[in-house]
């Protein structure tokens, strides 16, 4: 079965690059980075990625804008997109979902479990 594949939207060089580490290692996928939501929202035009882990705390100015955008490619192309943020225990996964989430991950994660948490929150069996 092919390699999973996971586009990562994180502003944060250090916390993309420890993200990009654990995904690779720990959860065998390919994973394509991105620093912005709006070179996310380019990159799935070339890319098909099986799933977007996207960090929500940017200091992009038009965030919400494209924000819009990823989740209207991602419902349209069937993408699930996870939430990686320190307020993921503000919602439930019910609200996530309601506002077009498949989950989110809470910050600070655990490296060494950051790819079960993905797994899990997506479905994903071990061998996927």
């Amino acid at each position: 079965m092919p390699t999973k594949s996971i586009l990562l939207i994180e502003h944060e060089a250090s916390i993309r690059e420890v993200l990009h580490t654990c995904l690779i290692e720990f959860g065998g996928w390919r994973v394509t980075l991105s620093n912005s939501i709006q070179e996310g929202v380019d990159l799935c035009t070339t890319i098909c990625p099986n799933a977007i882990l996207l960090d929500t705390s940017t200091s992009e100015t038009d965030a919400l804008i494209f924000l819009e955008q990823l989740k209207q490619y991602s419902i349209t192309q069937s993408i699930p997109i996870l939430l990686i943020t320190a307020r993921a225990n503000w919602f439930t996964l019910r609200q996530l979902h309601q506002m077009g989430f498949a989950g989110a991950i809470a910050k600070p994660f655990n490296p060494s479990t950051i790819s079960t948490q993905v797994s899990s929150l997506l479905g994903w069996n071990d061998g996927d």
